[in-house]
């Protein structure tokens, strides 16, 4: 599982597609950057990248640093690993070579930063035995943006935790 991980993240042409995709699912603009700011993956030699290494158990922490900083967030969260495949399949003809993703059934949990030229987008992908989870963290504002409030943070941080379980 691990080694899937590894594989997918110095993939550039994988997370190049990941970042794609993520783009058609939550915002219609086109990234300039992109960095691995952490995983909870174990099996990546992380001294000779710059990503962190985070627990399962600190990613609710990270997570909510995130929503502390920027203003809004997308919830594309519940989708079946077949069902992010059928998305997949619309938008990319090259689909077969994400399927490695099936091989992950211990939960794992990484963050890409990326930049849209007016602001920054950090994208958080939950990827579990049930299905893939993704939320962005962003202050550009979009149709079906989530207001990051004081006021609804402990019901988020309620939710976050029930999706990293």
């Amino acid at each position: 599982m691990l080694d899937v991980i590894k594989e997918i993240l110095a993939n550039k042409k994988f997370m190049n597609k990941l970042i794609l995709v993520s783009c058609l699912l939550f915002l219609n603009q086109i990234l300039n950057a992109q960095q691995v700011l952490w995983t909870t993956a174990t099996d990546i030699d992380f001294e000779s990248t710059s990503i962190e290494y985070v627990s399962i158990e600190k990613a609710t922490r990270k997570i909510l640093d995130l929503y502390d900083f920027y203003e809004l967030y997308y919830d594309e969260t519940g989708y079946s690993k077949r069902d992010f495949f059928k998305m997949l399949d619309r938008y990319d003809e090259d689909s077969e070579s994400w399927e490695n993703i099936n091989e992950i059934k211990e939960l794992t949990v990484f963050a890409l930063k990326n930049n849209l030229g007016q602001s920054s987008i950090v994208l958080v992908v939950i990827i579990s035995s049930r299905g893939i989870d993704a939320l962005m963290f962003t202050n550009n504002y979009e149709p079906d943006a989530i207001f990051t409030t004081p006021y609804d943070k402990p019901k988020f941080e309620k939710w976050l935790n029930s999706l990293l379980k």
